[in-house]
């Protein structure tokens, strides 16, 4: 498959406007350029190829597959058609400035970077540590992106490993009308990518696909996570969010059981 029929499989199901800027950036990123040597071990989900393989041939890597990044942590890179979804769900255009943590090897963090362009930034962390140093050797030629961040505003936070928590730096740096985008699961993996829009009174909360992640390493089981059942989207009130957060997370689990309390008294 040629990277440009790749693109349009990938892409084939979005709408809106940043449809022709992900797709031009899944056609030019080279996926080999961030994946370990071969052979590559990886999951085929293209329709009509529900298959493991294992690979050697460069070409073969432009379908819609997972590729094994740490066997034993049961990372991998996550499926393009998903992430190209997420993105176009979440309004990624040129000029922002985006965090992504969970990073894997940047063949994401890349992408990214080719959609923000050249006015846009992208801020990464990977904590595994046998991603850590190589991720940070891809990226490191690509001006836009940057391994260090320091606390500049965000317009979109995207984490890519399952959790009920968010960093309360990366919350309070972000934009108002910003979003953080992530997988709210349990700690079996299993959950909803949600996004959090912040304004200035409200939080606007909106779930989009059912997912499986691996969770976070300091991912933490929360009181309230089972409490409620399908999510649905819902404005949250400022003051609950202030109540759901502290000095290091904001727990979402909890915003969500309150949120849900007070609908329920009101």
């Amino acid at each position: 498959m040629s990277e440009n029929s790749y693109a349009q499989e990938v892409c084939y199901n979005l709408r809106g406007g940043n449809r022709a800027l992900l797709m031009d950036a899944f056609a030019t990123v080279r996926k080999e350029g961030f994946l370990f040597p071969p052979p590559w071990r990886v999951a085929i989900t293209t329709q009509g190829y529900g298959r493991r393989a294992v690979l050697e041939d460069p070409e073969d890597l432009y379908q819609d597959m997972l590729v094994e990044l740490v066997h034993e942590a049961n990372i991998n890179t996550g499926q393009p058609s998903l992430w190209a979804q997420i993105f176009n769900w979440s309004d990624l255009k040129p000029g922002m400035a985006v965090f992504e943590s969970g990073s894997g090897l940047g063949y994401f963090t890349a992408i990214i970077a080719h959609v923000v362009g050249a006015e846009g930034s992208v801020y990464f962390d990977e904590p595994h540590d046998k991603l850590h140093d190589p991720c940070r050797e891809n990226l490191a030629s690509i001006a836009n992106v940057h391994a260090d961040y320091k606390g500049a505003p965000l317009d979109r936070v995207y984490l890519c490993y399952g959790t009920t928590t968010i960093p309360a730096q990366l919350y309070l740096n972000t934009k108002l009308r910003g979003q953080i985008v992530f997988p709210f699961t349990n700690d079996w993996g299993h959950g909803f990518f949600i996004s959090l829009k912040k304004k200035k009174k409200t939080c606007e909360l909106k779930v989009s696909s059912p997912c499986a992640f691996v969770v976070s390493h300091t991912y933490k089981n929360s009181l309230f996570t089972d409490d409620f059942g399908e999510l649905y989207d819902m404005t949250v009130d400022i003051s609950l969010v202030e109540q759901a957060l502290n000095d290091d997370v904001l727990d979402v689990a909890k915003m969500i059981h309150l949120a849900l309390e007070a609908r329920s008294n009101s």
